[in-house]
């Protein structure tokens, strides 16, 4: 799906992160971008730019030196395997308030990355520059930092989009070592799926009057759920009368192929899936006795040609559509809002 247009990409990202509308990112020129690593390259040039500004993020870090002078605690065993005594000095532990840590070590492990890709001349002498504040910042390998590990708060929020674009750059230079395996994925299959699903919530939680929201969990109509999978619903948009459950989905291809025909059809393990999310939920709110009518949608980017279709499975309305994201984004903007409006007025007069 290389095929989107880096100002499409762009302005997805603008929805997905409310940061970005900020004016700390009006001086990016989007226009300079060819490819997605220009693009998250200047987007974190922009972020880290203000960031030195702010000052980096410091904490307590723990140090062991040896010293003529006692500092916190004294390591008598390394202390006597170093001979320190015999030299008037001792190794000490202690603590240093300071910026080397894991955040900024992972952006300067991101921004050494960037100088190895074939970025615009222009970038990349900023990547050098930037590189300049980071001297005192250790160098870390990127393929052992564990992601989950960061816990973000008011005091350390706005590092968060800027991980979020170091780990896709990240994972990215991982998957290039291992490029010879059937696992590989480019830069745009990390970015754009993550991309297009945060990208969707936003925007109709942005433009709907109704409730909208991301990854709520919908949970199985059964009296012992153990072992069953989670259900978390990408997008669900609940109004009086109905509720919309959205499924997005991004894909090279759109349909999978019949080995036993030349048929095409809609790809199985999306479909049981999304029909698993609306039977459960309208099993649930019927139990409320709450007078909705529930839907579900795939929602795929437009591949070849465009796909509308609307199925009824054992009362269940399931949506199949697609969204053009090579077009102007006022087009796409408005052929979401039909997408919506379509589903709404057929649940409602079901």
């Amino acid at each position: 799906m290389s095929n989107v247009p880096i100002k499409n990409v762009y302005n997805m990202l603008v929805y997905a992160f409310e940061v970005l509308k900020s004016k700390e990112y009006e001086r990016l020129n989007r226009e300079d971008c060819e490819n997605i690593y220009d693009l998250l390259a200047s987007l974190l040039l922009c972020g880290t730019q203000t960031l030195i500004k702010r000052g980096f993020l410091k904490n307590y870090v723990n140090q062991a030196e040896e010293l003529t002078s006692i500092r916190g605690r004294v390591d008598i065993g390394n202390s006597i395997r170093r001979l320190s005594f015999h030299n008037a000095k001792a190794v000490c532990n202690f603590d240093e308030f300071n910026g080397n840590i894991l955040f900024n070590q992972v952006l300067k492990a991101t921004f050494l990355h960037l100088t190895r890709l074939p970025l615009k001349a222009n970038i990349k002498r900023d990547v050098s520059r930037v590189l300049l504040y980071f001297n005192e910042i250790d160098a870390i390998n990127i393929s052992a930092v564990k992601w989950d590990v960061f816990v973000f708060n008011r005091n350390n929020a706005h590092y968060d989009t800027l991980l979020y674009f170091c780990r896709l750059i990240c994972e990215d230079a991982i998957a290039n070592q291992n490029k010879g395996s059937k696992e590989f994925r480019t830069l745009e299959d990390n970015l754009l799926p993550s991309l297009f699903e945060k990208f969707i919530f936003a925007f109709y939680k942005k433009h709907l009057p109704h409730s909208v929201s991301f990854q709520q969990q919908i949970k199985w109509k059964t009296e012992n759920s153990e072992l069953l999978p989670r259900m978390n619903a990408d997008t669900t948009i609940s109004s009086d009368e109905i509720r919309l459950i959205i499924d997005t989905k991004f894909y090279s291809k759109t349909l999978q192929s019949n080995r036993f025909s030349d048929n095409q059809t809609i790809i199985s393990s999306n479909l049981y899936q999304i029909f698993a999310y609306v039977k459960n939920e309208a099993s649930w709110l019927a139990e409320k006795a709450a007078k909705k009518s529930v839907g579900g949608m795939l929602l795929y980017p437009q591949v070849d040609e465009p796909l509308k279709r609307t199925y009824i499975i054992d009362d269940c309305h399931i949506f199949v559509k697609t969204v053009n994201l090579d077009q102007e984004f006022n087009k796409i903007k408005q052929e979401l809002f039909d997408i919506y409006t379509g589903a709404e007025n057929t649940l409602k007069f079901k």
